[in-house]
């Protein structure tokens, strides 16, 4: 008899999801099981005037006393990080971190829970990989956008010597995600749609990643399917609860993808013009997910096939074309820019841009066809 091959596979993920509409009441009480007496609320300026930080902090006073910090920025930078490693150490004793808002706030929230538990550290202490020494306090992540499913990687992003860089380490997952789909229905028709082409750039570049697996390729596939469903709707009828709470769903699924498969050569070269031209990460992805996917079709004909089914109900030899040509109508359905010069990038910059990409390895060492500076180059030119 034939022996059996061992093979086995890993995925990390928040340790609780609490997932509804109209939930926010319930927060307190999650609080509570995890025995805090006192939280920080880290959040943003805009969540505050739209009244959502409210909806959190109230039923959280209930029960245990709070303090805010509102001041996470879009594409927060070291300097922020700073910011919010002196307000979760500044002496009051923090033993739960609830972070409300985009991609941004909850990395910083991250960055609250480690410093916290880590007195004594700079951001920059954190940054790279397994460099927080003590687990996190516990923290609540709670997302208003369906998009940078930040709610469930072990990721924080951080702008740092004008690059975007990753505290990556499994403290940063959280303890309890706690997602209200209600919250995304106050997010505008644009940042509907570039956040959520975010969460189909994370879905779409788990699946091709070298890093995938049978586990995350599930989670991968069935956040394209909800997505191709529910996003065009989302964007024309902000109001639409249900398409809310499945895009929610899909962008939290995309997360747990991509946490674990890791994210390809497409990251590398938004990353590569995004912070340097202020681009929102979610607009930079969705303007170069097909042609990462365009490149990488030559050697992924099976994968396409299967992300056609996930996207369009059907496969066949032409699927990678199909399946391109819709992620490039969705864009277009969306009223999304199509063209770097549309964002103001100079064409006589992409050389430079090219060398960025190409630097970017941990990317591109994922990227199932091999990217050289030539390749990445020519990418530009095509995106430009």
């Amino acid at each position: 008899m034939a022996m059996a091959m061992e093979m086995y596979y890993t995925v990390q993920q928040p340790k609780r999801v609490v997932f509804g509409s109209g939930i926010a009441h319930k927060i307190g009480a999650e609080a509570k099981m995890l025995g805090a007496k006192r939280a920080l609320i880290v959040t943003d300026k805009t969540m505050e005037e739209r009244g959502l930080c409210a909806k959190v902090e109230e039923p959280l006073r209930e029960v245990l006393e709070v303090d805010i910090f509102d001041k996470v920025t879009s594409e927060p930078t070291l300097s922020t990080a700073d910011e919010v490693v002196t307000a979760s150490t500044s002496g009051a004793n923090y033993d739960l971190i609830v972070g409300i808002g985009g991609g941004s706030v909850l990395d910083m929230a991250k960055v609250a829970s480690a410093a916290a538990a880590n007195p004594g550290q700079e951001a920059s202490a954190f940054l790279g990989a397994n460099k927080i020494t003590n687990p996190g306090v516990p923290k609540i992540l709670i997302p208003t956008t369906a998009g940078t499913g930040s709610e469930a990687t072990p990721f924080a992003l951080v702008i740092a010597e004008g690059k975007k860089k990753a505290i990556a380490s499994p403290y940063n997952l959280a303890d309890v995600v706690f997602i209200d789909a209600s919250f995304t229905a106050t997010m505008p028709p644009r940042v509907t749609a570039f956040t959520g082409m975010d969460a189909l750039s994370h879905a779409i570049e788990a699946f091709l990643s070298r890093g995938a697996n049978p586990l995350t390729d599930s989670f991968a596939l069935e956040a394209m399917r909800k997505i191709s469903n529910n996003l065009e709707q989302v964007f024309s009828h902000g109001d639409d609860l249900n398409a809310r709470m499945e895009m929610s769903l899909a962008a939290m699924l995309a997360g747990i993808a991509f946490g674990n498969a890791g994210v390809i050569a497409g990251h590398a070269i938004a990353h590569s013009f995004g912070a340097r031209y202020k681009v929102p990460h979610g607009l930079s992805a969705a303007l170069t997910l097909p042609h990462i996917m365009e490149y990488n079709a030559p050697v992924a004909g099976e994968r396409m096939k299967a992300m056609a089914m996930a996207l369009v109900g059907e496969g066949g030899a032409e699927a990678a074309s199909k399946v391109v040509a819709h992620v490039r109508g969705m864009i277009e359905r969306l009223e999304l820019p199509a063209r770097l010069s549309q964002l103001g990038v100079p064409k006589e910059d992409l050389p430079e841009l090219a060398e960025a990409v190409v630097q970017e390895k941990g990317y591109l060492k994922r990227n199932p066809r091999e990217m050289g500076l030539e390749d990445a180059r020519k990418i530009l030119e095509r995106m430009w």
